[in-house]
């Protein structure tokens, strides 16, 4: 396709995706039972069974609305969370932390070290690598950061419980890739089932622009199951190693997800030292992302909701 055309195009597409994107903010927020049902039926074929729900992401859009969310809110906030591992004995696992501000024109960029990761504790994929800020337009990441602060997450996906989050901005320190077997920072992301880890989704080959990865899943004694990961994933999976600290990670979910019906929780290991990254209850936004409609059912079967 010429310039030409492009430059034609390129204002007709952006103008028919933000209609699309407003239309299902509308919805999220004025009916999002209704728009949750749409996602749902649009993604697996047919509705949400609110009486009966049977398998994970069903049963979490169940949990959204007929439970108490509010912890969920607190613990989805990527600052808040750490008082809450603190609190539970694991404050060794965090990532150290560089600041925190509540406003994009306070941050001070030349009290940051070279290389950060700076992103908002309310969103998904707000995440920014910074490798060398020399080599980036901090006043363009300002900006950046500044639009997805005062951007509400949570309408569109009805991921409603983003939307009880105090926004603001942090930095943590870049931990240092130290695999050969992925080029980005491995994300080990375990299910957790009435309070136990019933199995791991290893992420690894992160794109840093699309967020785009490849993925492996494991159960708890690090046994394969391909069968776990979804036919839509088409980049074949490979083989990666036990991590160092699997034991430790295994106690932390335990001690970590007690209190839930589900949850992932998401960690990281360098240099055999465990990190702590996030706790997601409504996991890829409850499309199934990269696990299989096998797998969303056997967790949704061991799912035990309250009466």
């Amino acid at each position: 396709m010429s310039k030409y055309f492009r430059r034609i195009l390129n204002p007709i597409v952006r103008f028919f995706y933000r209609m699309y994107a407003w239309t299902y903010y509308r919805y999220g927020k004025e009916h999002p039972m209704w728009l949750a049902n749409k996602l749902y039926k649009k993604k697996f074929g047919r509705s949400i069974n609110w009486e009966h729900p049977i398998e994970m992401n069903e049963k979490i859009r169940w949990m959204q609305f007929f439970t108490d969310t509010t912890s969920w809110s607190r613990l989805a906030d990527k600052y808040q969370v750490r008082k809450y591992i603190q609190e539970k004995g694991y404050g060794n696992i965090l990532i150290p932390l560089l600041g925190v501000w509540t406003e994009a024109k306070d941050i001070d960029f030349s009290k940051l070290p070279n290389s950060f990761v700076i992103k908002t504790n309310h969103g998904s994929g707000d995440v920014f690598i910074v490798k060398d800020k020399k080599d980036i337009d901090l006043e363009e990441l300002r900006s950046k950061l500044k639009y997805y602060l005062e951007k509400p997450f949570g309408y569109a996906s009805v991921e409603l419980h983003y939307l009880n989050i105090r926004p603001c901005i942090i930095a943590e320190e870049m931990l240092p890739i130290d695999t050969v077997f992925s080029s980005s920072m491995v994300d080990y992301k375990f299910y957790c089932i009435n309070g136990k880890p019933y199995c791991c989704a290893v992420f690894y080959d992160r794109d840093p622009i699309t967020h785009l990865t490849n993925s492996t899943f494991y159960d708890m004694k690090w046994n394969r199951h391909d069968e776990w990961r979804s036919p839509h994933v088409t980049t074949p999976s490979k083989d990666i190693p036990k991590p160092f600290t699997l034991e430790y990670m295994i106690q932390a979910c335990y001690d970590l997800a007690s209190d839930f019906i589900f949850v992932r929780l998401d960690f990281y290991e360098v240099n055999k030292q465990l990190y702590f990254g996030e706790f997601t209850f409504t996991p890829a936004g409850l499309t199934g992302g990269s696990a299989s409609r096998k797998l969303c059912e056997e967790i949704g079967c061991l799912m035990i909701l309250p009466s």
